[in-house]
């Protein structure tokens, strides 16, 4: 992790989540156990450690919250805490664009798109994209079909030509879930 952006895992918990390179993983845990700055973290972490391609470091993520609302009031104003310096653009999809020298001389290229999916039909917005990784904000709030759809739209970029994902997969964080929602029955 960057000591410049001065982040601390809250737990051993999120250091082993950290640490684990599965392809899907998630955190649950009560309000305020700083799941979503984990992720976030998680998002920017593996951009840096992604192989690098002609001295850069590309990656595509996609951000998914159940609603546009929350999307705008708590996941997107969580990633720019962390990362103000981040190029926003409020087009559809909201995009945030991070280009940095890191120190072995190469560079990291990230993108990443911010959808809300709040009807099932909202799913479709995922097909067509090649992305490196997903991170499904308040899981415990989506069907099983956006983790689904995430796991097959993953491991797409960057492109073969640029040397293919080193990692790629799907982060999730929630609140715990109704004991009759899919990610309840997938911890336990």
């Amino acid at each position: 992790m960057s000591d410049t952006l001065n982040y601390r895992p809250a737990g051993a918990v999120v250091e082993a989540f950290h640490k684990s390179n599965a392809f899907v993983r998630g955190l649950m845990g009560p309000v305020g156990s700083s799941k979503s700055s984990a992720c976030c973290m998680e998002v920017f972490t593996r951009a840096c450690e992604q192989k690098a391609s002609l001295g850069v470091r590309r990656s595509r993520w996609a951000v998914i919250r159940n609603t546009y609302p929350e999307l705008k009031s708590t996941t997107i104003k969580t990633w720019m805490e962390w990362f103000g310096f981040a190029q926003m653009r409020y087009d559809s999809p909201i995009t945030s664009l991070i280009n940095l020298p890191l120190p072995d001389g190469t560079k990291v290229e990230l993108e990443v798109m911010f959808f809300p999916m709040d009807r099932p039909e909202e799913i479709g917005k995922l097909k067509s994209l090649e992305l490196t990784g997903a991170w499904i904000n308040e899981v415990g709030e989506m069907p099983k079909a956006v983790l689904d759809m995430c796991t097959q739209r993953v491991g797409r970029f960057p492109a073969v030509r640029f040397g293919g994902p080193s990692w790629t997969g799907v982060v999730m964080d929630t609140n715990p879930p109704d004991d009759d929602h899919f990610y309840y029955r997938m911890a336990e």
